[in-house]
């Protein structure tokens, strides 16, 4: 059974966007300022679980569009830089 992160995004205090990921398991949580930064956390904390984690997301209300966007917008080069990798 995979260990369960949640990642929500939330609007932050700079007009911007920000990932609260929470360790279920240990309840520790991260603020990620961006994909990448989200990417390494996600890394860093699963390290001891090996591959067996699982990632739901959430967003907050107030999350504008344009916000939704660009975090779409990194997700999908993230992919694509994975892809182009394997």
């Amino acid at each position: 059974m995979p260990v369960i992160f949640k990642a929500n995004v939330e609007e932050s205090d700079n007009n911007s966007w920000i990932i609260r990921l929470t360790d279920e398991q240990s309840t520790k949580q991260v603020i990620c300022k961006d994909m990448e930064d989200f990417s390494k956390q996600l890394a860093l904390m699963g390290e001891e679980y090996g591959s067996d984690i699982e990632v739901q997301w959430s967003k907050d209300d107030d999350v504008t569009d344009e916000h939704f966007y660009e975090l779409h917008q990194q997700m999908a080069k993230i992919k694509e830089d994975l892809e182009i990798n394997e």
